[in-house]
C-alpha cells in the first residue's frame, strides 16, 4: 500500500507527465457594442467568485477553458461601458456554453450594474454524440436513492432480469465509469470500483453516441461523474431515512413474500452527514461526506434448521428431519439478501494561484452483502456472505499556460478486495460435511449444511494520464493525451474439502463436524494466480466550432499486454496431470515409450516448455461527429466511430492452469490470454428541435455492429486420445443492434419540470453470454449460427419524470413502461428448447413517487421526505418458466405432483413459487435532513 501511494506521489511530481481526461467545459462568446454592433477589444469577462476569466481579442471573441461543471454568474466589463452580469450560467462536461454580450456605453446612463438570468439553451449546438446530462439538483428531486437509478431512467438503457445495465443493446460491462476525469472501472470484471453518493454529485453525464477519442476501453458508453467541491462558506447537512417493503395485504402476497406480512420500519436504515467549507480562506476548501446504510432486502428465510443439522433415512426407512434437538433452529424469520454499507469521501480543492489548481479526492467503500440462494430458505445461516472493500485516491493538478492553453496532471490509485466466505477461518470447527447439502429429493430445500466455497481476490490499479488542451484559434480546440495503466490481480478461490478419513459419512450415526483442508493448487477445487498486465493509450482530437457547423474528429491508439500465457500443446492441457507419454517421462530415445531408467518429469520440468507467452495487442479507433443547424432553433447531429474494449481479465485468467476433468466428452472451460480486443462500430443520426420556449425534442436513430465478442462457439479442443475435449474462450460472438431514441424535455417554468424518454430497439446477436454456445451443446442442442434476440432485446421502453417545486414543498414521479424481455420456450413433452428467445415475457409497469416539505428557520432548514417505490405494488414478472411464459405457473409442478413426493421439508408450491420471479414489491421510505 505504501509503495503504491509513493508511486502515485511520484507521478504527480513529474507534471506534466501524466494527467486525467476531460472533466470540464468551456464558456465562449462575443462582446459587442450595443449601439454600433462593433467588437469590443479588451473587455474583461470573469466568473464571479473564482479567479477564472478572459479578455476579448480584436474580434471581440473570448474563451474561458477548463471550467468545472456547475452553475455560475458571469460578469463583463470594458472601459467606457456599463458593467453587466448574467447569473445561472450552466457549464457541462466537454460542452461549450455560448454567452454573447452587448454592452452599452457609459454615455447612456443605466444606473447600477445590470444583472440578467441566463437560460440554458434547450438545443445544445455542439452536441455531436447523444448525451444525457443530469445535475445534482435534479437527482435530489427525483425518487431515487442511488446514482445508478438515474442512469436506468435514460433513453437507450435496458435493465435485465438480474439488474444488469445494457446501453443500446450491448452486453453488461460495455459502459465505463469515470469520477472527476479518471476511469474507475474494475478491469477484472468491468464493474464499477466505487459508487458515489448522490448527494456528492455535481453532475452525471451518460454518453451513448460515438464519444470523442479521449475516452476509451468502452464499447457502449461513458458515465462521467463530477463530484462537488468545497465552498467558501461553511455548509452541511445531517439526515436519515428508514423504511421497508409493504406489499398488498392479500393472500397471494402473504404466500409469496415471507417476512413481509407486517411493516418493519427499521429494516432499511440510512444515516448520512456532509460538511463543506474553507480551510484557509477561499483558496483551500474541503468537502467531506459519510454514509451508513443497512438494507434488509425483500427475500427472507426461516431458520428451521441449524447448519449442523442432519436429516436422514433411518434403518426402518423412515425420514428423520433431525438427528437430535440441536439440529432445530429457532424458526426466526431472517433476511437472505440483505446488505450493509459504510462509505466515506473527502475532497480538498486548492487554488494555488489564478492559473493553478490542485484537487485530491479519497473514497472509502465497504459493503457486506448476502447473495440470495433459495435452497437455503430453511437453513439461512449456512449461506456465505460477500465482502467488498475499496480505497480510491484521485489527485489532479491543472495549470493554464497563457489564455488559451492548459494541461491537467493527475493520477489515481485504487485497491479493491472481494471476499466470499461463511466463516473467515477455513479451518473453523463449525464447517460440516458437504454431504449435508445433498437434498433428499429434487424439490427439497437444504435441511442443513454450510457453504464450503471461499474466495479472496484483490486488484490494484495505478493510473497516470496527460491531457493538453489548446484553443488554437476561434474555431479549433485541439486536445492530445496519453494514459498509462498498471494493474495487479490476485485471485485465490477454493472449495473446502474434508480430510480423506472423512470423505464418507453415515448421516444416521456420524458427527457432521469435520476437519477441513484447503485443496492443493493442482486440484480442480482450487484456482490461484497473480498477474500484472499493463495498458497504454494515446489520442488526438480537434473540436472545430463555426456558427453553422460543429465537428469533432479524433484518433485513438490502445495497447495492452495481458501478462499471460497459452498452451504450447493444447491437446495436453493440464500440467499437473499430463496425458502424452513424452510429457510424463524423459523420452531420451524419442520413441514415446518409457525405457527403464527414464525418470518421470516433475511439474517444474514441464513448466519450462508447457506455456507460451501471450503477445501484446493494439488497435486504432477513429472517431467523427458533427452537428449543423437546420432551423433557427434546431440542429442535425451525426456521429460515427470504432470502439475497442479489452476482454475482462476474469475471462482471460479463468482456470489458469488449464485443469480439466478425466472423463469423456467436454471436460471443462478455460480462459484465454490471447483474446483480441472486442470491437463495436457505432453510428447515429439525430435531430434536436426546440418546439416552444420551454419544450424541446431530440430524435436519434442508431446502429451498432459488434464484433469479436467473447464466446464459446468455436469447436472443442480435442485432448490427446480423442475421447475427451474442453472449451476455451475465443472471439467468436457478434451482434447487430438498431433503434431509435426520443427525448422530450420541458425546462423548469411555473415550478414544473418534465421529461419523456422513449427507446425502440432491436438487439440481435449470436449469444447473450460468453458461455451460451457451450451450455447449449452440453444440453444436447446444436449451436446456432444465426442472429437471435439477445436476453435484453426490449422493443419498447418508456420513462417519464415529472418534478414540481415550490418555495416550501415539492413532489416528483417516475413512470416506467417496458415491453417484456425475451425468453426461450420449451416443449412440454421434453426439455428441448425451441428457437432461442423467440417469445417475450409480460410487460413491465412501475410508478415511483417522492415528496418533500421544507421548514425554514434561519440559518437551518429541515427537509422532510417521503419516497414510495412501486406505488401500486405491481407484481411484474421478470423471470418466467419456459414452458408457460409465466412467473408462477409451470407444468413441472403438475408433473412433480403426479409422483406424489413425500414433501417432508417444503411443499411443491413453496419450491416453485418464489419472489425472485417478480419485481420488488412496494417500498416506503421516510426521512428528514437538517441543512445549513
Amino acid at each position: 500500500m505504501k509503495s503504491r501511494l509513493l508511486l502515485l506521489s511520484l507521478l504527480l511530481a513529474l507534471a506534466p507527465a501524466w494527467v486525467r481526461a476531460g472533466n470540464s467545459g468551456k464558456i465562449a462568446g462575443e462582446v459587442k457594442d450595443a449601439q454600433s454592433g462593433e467588437a469590443i477589444v479588451g473587455a474583461s469577462v470573469q466568473l464571479q467568485g473564482t479567479s477564472m476569466g478572459a479578455a476579448t481579442n480584436i474580434d471581440g471573441y473570448y474563451v474561458i477553458l477548463n471550467v468545472p461543471p456547475g452553475t455560475y454568474t458571469l460578469t463583463v466589463s470594458g472601459v467606457g461601458y456599463n458593467k453587466r452580469a448574467v447569473s445561472n450560467v450552466q457549464v457541462s462536461i466537454d460542452q461549450t456554453t455560448t454567452m454573447d454580450f452587448k454592452l452599452t456605453s457609459t454615455v447612456v446612463e443605466v444606473g447600477e450594474e445590470v444583472v440578467t438570468v441566463a437560460e440554458r439553451p434547450l438545443v445544445q449546438k455542439d452536441l455531436t454524440a447523444s448525451t444525457a446530462t443530469v445535475n445534482g439538483d435534479q437527482i435530489a428531486a427525483l425518487p431515487v436513492t442511488e446514482v445508478g437509478q438515474v442512469l436506468n431512467l435514460q433513453a437507450g438503457v435496458t435493465v435485465d432480469q438480474n439488474g444488469g445495465l445494457h446501453l443500446r443493446g450491448g452486453r453488461t460491462g460495455g459502459v465505463v465509469y469515470w469520477i472527476d476525469g479518471v476511469p474507475v472501472t474494475d478491469a477484472f470484471n468491468s464493474t464499477q470500483v466505487v459508487e458515489v453518493n448522490k448527494s456528492l454529485v455535481e453532475q452525471v453525464q451518460l454518453v451513448s453516441g460515438a464519444y470523442n477519442a479521449e475516452y476509451g476501453q468502452a464499447m457502449d458508453g461513458i458515465v462521467n461523474i463530477a463530484t462537488r467541491e468545497g465552498t467558501s462558506k461553511f455548509t452541511g447537512s445531517i439526515g436519515t431515512y428508514v423504511g421497508n417493503y409493504m406489499p398488498n395485504n392479500d393472500g397471494a402476497s402473504k404466500a409469496l413474500y415471507t417476512g413481509l406480512d407486517r411493516f418493519r420500519p427499521f429494516d432499511i436504515r440510512n444515516f448520512e452527514g456532509a460538511l463543506s467549507g474553507p480551510v484557509a480562506g477561499d483558496a483551500l476548501t474541503f468537502f467531506v461526506n459519510g454514509r451508513y446504510i443497512y438494507f434488509g432486502g425483500d427475500e427472507y428465510g426461516i431458520r428451521r434448521f441449524n447448519p449442523q443439522n442432519i436429516a436422514y433415512v433411518d434403518s426402518m426407512g423412515r425420514f428423520q428431519l433431525y438427528r437430535d434437538a440441536q439440529g432445530k433452529g429457532d424458526s426466526a424469520i431472517v433476511p437472505m439478501n440483505s446488505s450493509e454499507r459504510a462509505y466515506a469521501q473527502g475532497k480538498l480543492t486548492w487554488h494555488i494561484s489564478p492559473v493553478m489548481k490542485l484537487t485530491a479526492n479519497y473514497i472509502f467503500d465497504h459493503t457486506k452483502s448476502q447473495p440470495y440462494n433459495r435452497q437455503y430458505f430453511y437453513d439461512p445461516d449456512g449461506n456465505g456472505d460477500d465482502y467488498n472493500f475499496s480505497h480510491t485516491v484521485i489527485a489532479q493538478f491543472s495549470h493554464s499556460i497563457g489564455a488559451n492553453t492548459f494541461y491537467t496532471v493527475g493520477g489515481s490509485y485504487f485497491r479493491k478486495t472481494f471476499q466470499h466466505y461463511l466463516y473467515k477461518d477455513p479451518f473453523d470447527p463449525r464447517y460440516v460435511h458437504p454431504n449435508l447439502l445433498i437434498t433428499q429429493d429434487a424439490w427439497s430445500f437444504y435441511t442443513g449444511g454450510t457453504d464450503m466455497n471461499q474466495t479472496d481476490r484483490w486488484d490494484e490499479t495505478v493510473l497516470g494520464k496527460l491531457d493538453v488542451s489548446s484553443q488554437v484559434d476561434e474555431h479549433n480546440l485541439v486536445k492530445v493525451g496519453v494514459q498509462f495503466t498498471h494493474h495487479k490481480f490476485y485471485y485465490d478461490s477454493y472449495t473446502l474439502q474434508p480430510i480423506p478419513a472423512q470423505t464418507a459419512i453415515n448421516l444416521a450415526t456420524s458427527s457432521p463436524f469435520i476437519t477441513t483442508y484447503i485443496p492443493d493448487a493442482s486440484s480442480p477445487y482450487h484456482d490461484n494466480y497473480y498477474h500484472r498486465p499493463v495498458e497504454l493509450s494515446a489520442y488526438v482530437q480537434d473540436k472545430l466550432e463555426f456558427k453553422d457547423l460543429i465537428v469533432n474528429v479524433g484518433l485513438r491508439y490502445d495497447y495492452f499486454n495481458p501478462d499471460g500465457y497459452t498452451l504450447a500443446d493444447p491437446s495436453d492441457p493440464n500440467i499437473y496431470n499430463p496425458i502424452k507419454p513424452g510429457n510424463i517421462f524423459f523420452d531420451y530415445n524419442g520413441n514415446g515409450i518409457q525405457d527403464p531408467g527414464e525418470p518421470l518429469k516433475t511439474v517444474a520440468d514441464r513448466r519450462a516448455y508447457w506455456y507460451v507467452k501471450s503477445p501484446a495487442k493494439s488497435a486504432l479507433s477513429p472517431r467523427l461527429g458533427f452537428s449543423f443547424p437546420i432551423t433557427a432553433r434546431g440542429i442535425v447531429h451525426f456521429s460515427y466511430g470504432h470502439f475497442f474494449q479489452i476482454p475482462t481479465y476474469e475471462q482471460m485468467y479463468q482456470n489458469p492452469d488449464f485443469k480439466i476433468g478425466q472423463g469423456t466428452g467436454n471436460q471443462g472451460l478455460v480462459g484465454n490470454t490471447d483474446l483480441q480486443p472486442q470491437q463495436t462500430v457505432k453510428g447515429e443520426l439525430g435531430v434536436q428541435q426546440q418546439l416552444t420556449d420551454d419544450i424541446s425534442v431530440d430524435v436519434t436513430a442508431f446502429l451498432q455492429d459488434i464484433r469479436n465478442l467473447i464466446g464459446t462457439r468455436s469447436n472443442d479442443i480435442v485432448v490427446f486420445g480423442g475421447s475427451a475435449s474442453y472449451t476455451q474462450y475465443q472471439n467468436t460472438d457478434f451482434g447487430f443492434i438498431k433503434g431509435i431514441t426520443l427525448n422530450l424535455d420541458k425546462r423548469f417554468s411555473g415550478g414544473l419540470t418534465a421529461s419523456l424518454h422513449y427507446t425502440f430497439m432491436v438487439a440481435r446477436g449470436s449469444a447473450s453470454n460468453p458461455d451460451d454456445a457451450r451450455n447449449a451443446v452440453l444440453g444436447g442442442a446444436l449451436p446456432e449460427v444465426q442472429l437471435n434476440p439477445l436476453d435484453w432485446d426490449q422493443r419498447h421502453n418508456v420513462n417519464a419524470q415529472v418534478i414540481y417545486t415550490s418555495s416550501h414543498w415539492g413532489a416528483s414521479a417516475n413512470m416506467t413502461y417496458q415491453t417484456g424481455l425475451p425468453y426461450s420456450p420449451r416443449r412440454v413433452t421434453d426439455i428441448t428448447a425451441l428457437l432461442t428467445n423467440s417469445q417475450t415475457k409480460p410487460d413491465y409497469v412501475n410508478v415511483d413517487l417522492q415528496a418533500h416539505y421544507d421548514i425554514h428557520f434561519t440559518p437551518l432548514t429541515l427537509v422532510i421526505q417521503l419516497r414510495v417505490y412501486n406505488v401500486f405494488d405491481i407484481r411484474n414478472q421478470i423471470n418466467v418458466y419456459s414452458d408457460t411464459g409465466l412467473a408462477g405457473v409451470t407444468i413441472d409442478e403438475t408433473n412433480a405432483a403426479r409422483t406424489n413426493p413425500a414433501q417432508h421439508v417444503n411443499t411443491l408450491d413453496q419450491f416453485y413459487h418464489t419472489p425472485t420471479q417478480y419485481s420488488e414489491p412496494r417500498r416506503i421510505e421516510f426521512g428528514m435532513n437538517l441543512e445549513f
